[in-house]
């Protein structure tokens, strides 16, 4: 089964924002296996990356895409075989060193927003690019 790694600086989201993200990820068990960790200090986030994995740090100057264009690379790392790892960074962004080393940096938007909403909004379409790349109706 395609493994994802969902890295978080700080703390995973907490209060009603709980609920949401623990729905989108029993969602994403159906399409892989997906794991949640959280670092406390950016100097973890090397460290707590699994060896062979392709990383996208999600950076503010980072490419955007469209849903569609997002669930197409996610199907070409699946059809690659590749594991994959996400880097949510702290509040100062990700750190020089590993924006470096990843081989993404992806844009949720131009705007800024609070950690909580952005760790869940990815969830939200890394479910919704499941749901492209199989058909389902979930995205319109």
């Amino acid at each position: 089964m395609f493994k994802i790694t969902f890295i978080t600086v700080g703390s995973l989201p907490k209060g009603p924002f709980t609920a949401i993200g623990d729905d989108f990820t029993t969602r994403l068990k159906k399409f892989a296996e997906i794991e949640l960790k959280s670092v406390k200090t950016d100097d973890r986030l090397i460290e707590a990356i699994p060896k062979g994995s392709f990383v996208i740090a999600l950076e503010a100057t980072g490419k955007q895409y469209s849903s569609e264009n997002f669930a197409a690379k996610l199907q070409n790392f699946i059809d690659n075989g590749q594991k994959l790892t996400v880097i949510l960074g702290g509040p100062h962004g990700i750190p020089v060193e590993l924006k470096a080393k990843a081989n993404l940096l992806l844009s949720l938007s131009p705007m800024t927003t609070t950690h909580d909403l952005a760790h869940l909004f990815f969830l939200e379409q890394l479910y919704r690019a499941f749901t492209i790349t199989k058909g389902m109706t979930y995205h319109y």
